[in-house]
């Protein structure tokens, strides 16, 4: 079996969960379509189909930590991920930064593009 993937969730650090909340209420006319403690995402279409989301790392985030973007792929569900971890992990060129666990949003495992860009792998919200 082998899973179609797509980039379609935007994710963004930030060090002040509720005050980038209130700023991109404000920016984007909209309310989020989830909400946790550390992690809070909008609809990125009209079709429902990709996700802008605000993400604090830890549980006590650092500001003085510099803050960078992930590329996102979301999956339908938990074995999904863990499918897809599966499928990728058999191809050498693929370097795994952190293997599969469950965070608050999901499951959930990311790996390093050549560029050393982080991607990320999670259920859909």
């Amino acid at each position: 079996m082998s899973i179609k993937t797509r980039a379609n969730l935007q994710l963004v650090y930030v060090s002040d969960i509720e005050r980038s909340v209130e700023f991109y209420q404000q920016l984007f006319q909209c309310e989020p379509v989830f909400t946790s403690p550390r992690y809070v995402a909008f609809s990125a279409s009209e079709q429902g189909d990709a996700l802008f989301a605000l993400w604090t790392g830890g549980e006590q985030p650092s500001p003085s930590i510099t803050r960078l973007s992930e590329i996102g792929i979301m999956v339908p569900t938990n074995d999904d991920v863990d499918a897809l971890f599966d499928q990728w992990s058999n191809n050498l060129t693929i370097d795994v930064v952190q293997s599969p666990y469950d965070d608050v949003f999901g499951r959930t495992f990311v790996i390093q593009d050549p560029d050393g860009h982080l991607v990320r792998v999670a259920p859909l919200d």
